[in-house]
């Protein structure tokens, strides 16, 4: 008889196995085809990356009407906005997410509310959704540092750096971070951030779009079992976003800093992930990469379920390459200029200012020439190469101020063809720079404002090829002389 019960147990072992063995093929199955269906968890009031506390507040709102999620104030801004906790799921291994504890990085903050709508969500996902709640214990701690987000700025109120407020715990914010983890004592934590997009995925022009890192927790960098398995679970995340974006994934700097949550909470034996968000060439609004985020974080989420990382060999993560900040957004190669009286060939960075709009709300661009040199390990989000072309200041156009209002668009473009990028209106003081919907530049001078490539300078410059002006560089944006005018693309 104890012969006939041990077959029959290893029989339901063997089913139980089989059966579990199945559900894990469906959700891998079905990670890939909730990326492909993104667009509808996509949360369609983020319209762009400039999101505010009181967006947050409603959104939350919506979810805590769902009755899966559960929210409670967990402090107060320096300004008094509230920064709130957010938890679902019924499961035994406790997770915390948090994001923006920097104001200016927000890419994860979007991709979080699009993963609530994911969650909450009732269709053929439903295994996925189940495997999660019942497995998992999930604590949010969306837009840590709502009054930096209020007006695009990386430190709070106080001039902190939430970042680096892990020991001091000065700031009302950090303090509401650290108490919560103390509370729920997380076994893995997420630490979301959006980093600059002049990183490279190591020495390439491959922009570094997801870094990622598992935070030492001493100065000598040894490897703990919390440490191992952050490691692991962005093994993981690495192995499902090089399907997507290959090449564009790296690994942050591991140097040990005692002021960082991340390195405090990995000493902790909380298993910290470090997340940072780049550049995507062609997603300054950070869209597609708030897509490769809620992807990331799901991917996680389904594996710590599962318990899948566990088999990821830490010899990989050596593989993986390091943030490389050595891109720029305009690199122009082997251009002849000419300074001092002497002309000479060499490269030209140029990079983007931001300068924000009204309202913190949206952002216009600057280009200023950041490198002149030797640029052999360098890259551009774009490249021209110039080694047929000269570089010259602009011309300045003398018209009448009638003259200048009821010039047309074609009229402008065709100036900028023969190598104008200013209009002196001469029998008028006029403002100079830029206006909206014009091509060129208004000025009060004589000749070009920006008379050679000067560090700091704006990328303000006309390119020559056989005398014939080939490309304009305006603001550091790059007209293409040779397209017709419904080809332009002017930012303004």
């Amino acid at each position: 008889m104890g012969f006939k019960r041990t077959i029959f147990t290893g029989l339901l072992f063997i089913i139980v196995q089989i059966g579990f063995s199945q559900d894990s093929l469906n959700v891998k199955k079905e990670l890939d085809l909730v990326w492909d269906n993104y667009t509808f968890f996509q949360e369609e009031t983020i319209k762009n990356r400039f999101i505010k506390h009181a967006d947050v507040v409603q959104l939350i709102q919506k979810h805590i009407n769902s009755g899966l999620f559960f929210n409670e104030e967990i402090g107060k801004s320096v300004r008094g906005r509230s920064i709130n906790h957010i938890s679902f799921g019924r499961g035994k291994t406790k997770v915390l997410l948090w994001s923006q504890m920097h104001g200016d990085e927000s890419t994860a903050t979007m991709a979080l509310f699009d993963l609530f709508n994911f969650l909450s969500g009732n269709d053929e996902f439903d295994p996925l959704r189940r495997l999660i709640r019942n497995n998992l214990e999930l604590h949010f701690v969306p837009m840590l540092n709502p009054d930096g987000a209020q007006e695009w700025k990386r430190r709070n109120d106080l001039e902190i750096d939430i970042n680096r407020d892990a020991r001091l715990l000065v700031s009302p914010e950090g303090r509401a971070l650290m108490e919560i983890a103390k509370r729920i004592e997380p076994e893995i934590a997420f630490n979301l951030h959006d980093q600059s997009t002049l990183y490279a995925a190591g020495r390439t022009d491959k922009t570094a779009t997801i870094s990622f890192l598992a935070p030492a927790y001493n100065y000598p960098k040894d490897m703990s079992e919390s440490r191992k398995r952050a490691t692991q679970l962005i093994l993981t995340m690495n192995d499902a976003l090089q399907m997507k974006v290959p090449g564009n994934i790296a690994k942050y700097d591991d140097a040990f800093d005692p002021r960082c949550f991340g390195d405090t909470f990995q000493a902790m034996g909380i298993s910290t992930i470090l997340i940072e968000s780049g550049g995507f060439r062609g997603d300054s609004e950070k869209q597609f990469i708030r897509k490769l985020n809620f992807y990331a974080l799901l991917t996680a989420l389904e594996s710590i379920a599962q318990k899948s990382y566990v088999s990821q060999s830490l010899a990989k993560y050596d593989a993986i390459p390091e943030n490389s900040r050595s891109l720029y957004d305009l690199l122009i190669r082997n251009v002849s200029i000419t300074k001092e009286g002497i002309a000479f060939r060499t490269n030209l960075g140029i990079n983007f200012a931001q300068i924000k709009g009204p309202d913190f709300a949206s952002m216009t661009y600057n280009g200023r020439v950041e490198e002149i040199g030797d640029m052999e390990l360098n890259f551009g989000h774009q490249e021209i190469e110039a080694s047929n072309f000269s570089l010259s200041p602009g011309k300045v156009k003398f018209l009448l101020k009638a003259e200048w209002d009821s010039l047309s668009r074609d009229a402008e473009f065709e100036l900028l063809k023969e190598g104008y990028l200013y209009v002196k209106c001469t029998d008028n003081q006029t403002l100079t720079g830029a206006l909206s919907g014009r091509i060129l530049h208004l000025t009060n001078q004589d000749e070009s404002p920006v008379q050679a490539a000067k560090i700091g300078q704006q990328a303000q410059f006309v390119l020559f090829q056989e005398s014939k002006p080939r490309y304009a560089i305006i603001k550091g944006f790059v007209v293409d002389l040779s397209k017709e005018l419904q080809d332009l693309s002017f930012p303004e």
